[in-house]
């Protein structure tokens, strides 16, 4: 990796000093070199995602030819951050700094930082059981608990016991730290004594402060209140860009529109807003339209679902709306359906998207609930993975698989605690 300053962006590289990552350098190398496991919890907008790969890349975990990985749960994430960590190397994406997602593999025999979603790399792990081929795994926004990163947990956990020299990096700004940690290096039944090769690392301080706004009282229609906002913002408040975080697709199409209506009939040479769209379904190269800055004269608003809760770093946002829903996928073994569900936000999420607006600069997170309804909000999601059942009391699945299935352990989020076999979690199909 080039490191001559000529060719860093001095946008990009000068506020990397500054992160509150930067002080803590020397402190993580030496945590991740004496601890098999490090549980890394910090704020949003520290540098974890973007800084500790190139820490750990310049402190030599690459010199044997292994590489480094940093899973991340959606592919606009991975995507997004291995552009910008590579634009602060001084490199060309593919190279050094490279990404894989579903369908499109950005890298080359150069590339010792590999950033890919926790799904492709459980796919790497039935070709190649043990991983082999990277000196460390980060998996990042741990919290979020998704079906593929609960999986990628418990298999890490098993591909630990095989591989000594292998370092497993988790973090979050809001996760359970003492329950990740148990879960690896905890009492483990399987062993005659208890492993003790893990340590949590905290990050002090934020890059930019936020200040959180409540409603004084529920509001019966949030999408309505949305757009009341985000012409109030507009109209009162300095130069910045609106993030806007709703549930689904529906209610993006109908924001985005009335956004652009309503915008039409501001005065002439008043300063104009430019709705962007932004969920899971949108092709790769209209999701990368978020990140172009807003013509002259015009504020931009992104719309979007909690796939831009992680990871994603906007340039240019100062406010975030925040709906107080979200839609998780809840799966029926009566019916066989996949359904999505809205359910009320969780604190996590809650401050996940409230850092979305300190990122660059500082913000202001507005929140279409009381405090009060936060507080008695559930602290996190619960995992996808106990909802998943492949038999019945009458119908109990059988057979090689589920026994493979009894030997993974995965993480109980409501107790901190390993699942047995009780928990009737899918069978994974580690053979097919």
């Amino acid at each position: 990796m080039e490191t001559d300053s000529a060719h860093f962006i001095p946008s990009l590289y000068k506020p990397s000093a500054l992160l509150p990552i930067a002080k803590y350098r020397k402190e993580l190398l030496y945590a991740v070199e004496t601890h098999q496991v490090t549980i890394l919890i910090g704020q949003t907008g520290s540098g974890k995602t973007t800084q500790l790969p190139q820490y750990l890349y310049q402190g030599g975990w690459c010199s044997d030819g292994k590489l480094i990985a940093i899973t991340q749960p959606r592919r606009v994430a991975a995507t997004s951050v291995a552009i910008r960590v590579a634009e602060e190397a001084g490199c060309q994406i593919g190279e050094e700094v490279g990404y894989s997602i579903r369908f499109e593999d950005v890298t080359s025999e150069k590339t010792k930082i590999k950033f890919l979603t926790d799904g492709l790399l459980l796919r790497e792990a039935l070709v190649d059981p043990l991983l082999s081929r990277y000196s460390i795994i980060m998996v990042d926004e741990a919290h979020e608990r998704s079906l593929s990163s609960d999986i990628l947990l418990g298999v890490l956990k098993k591909i630990r016991k095989k591989r000594p020299d292998l370092r497993i990096i988790v973090s979050s700004a809001t996760l359970q730290a003492e329950d990740f940690l148990n879960f690896f290096v905890g009492a483990d039944p399987d062993q005659q004594v208890a492993v003790n090769d893990g340590t949590i690392f905290y990050l002090g301080g934020r890059a930019f402060p936020v200040d959180i706004h409540y409603l004084e009282e529920p509001t019966e229609d949030y999408v309505e209140r949305i757009l009341k906002t985000v012409f109030d913002i507009h109209a009162q408040e300095d130069e910045g860009d609106i993030l806007v975080f709703v549930t689904g697709r529906e209610e993006i199409d109908h924001i985005v529109q009335e956004i652009s209506e309503r915008a039409a009939t501001l005065p002439a040479k008043a300063p104009s807003l430019k709705p962007v769209p932004l969920f899971a379904g949108l092709p790769a190269d209209e999701q990368m339209n978020v990140f172009e800055p807003a013509p002259e004269n015009y504020r931009k608003v992104v719309v979007a679902t909690n796939i831009a809760e992680a990871s994603v770093t906007i340039d240019g946002i100062a406010y975030v709306i925040d709906c107080g829903y979200v839609k998780l996928r809840a799966y029926n073994p009566v019916t066989g359906i996949e359904t999505l569900t809205a359910t009320p936000v969780s604190r996590a999420s809650a401050t996940q998207r409230a850092g979305r607006a300190g990122r660059t600069k500082p913000g202001k997170c507005y929140r279409l609930y009381t405090e009060q309804g936060l507080s008695s909000a559930r602290r996190r999601y619960r995992t996808r993975m106990p909802t998943i059942e492949l038999g019945t009391d009458d119908t109990p699945a059988q057979g090689p698989r589920h026994r493979q299935h009894r030997s993974l352990r995965f993480l109980d989020l409501t107790s901190g605690r390993t699942c047995d076999e009780s928990s009737g979690a899918a069978v994974f199909p580690w053979s097919a």
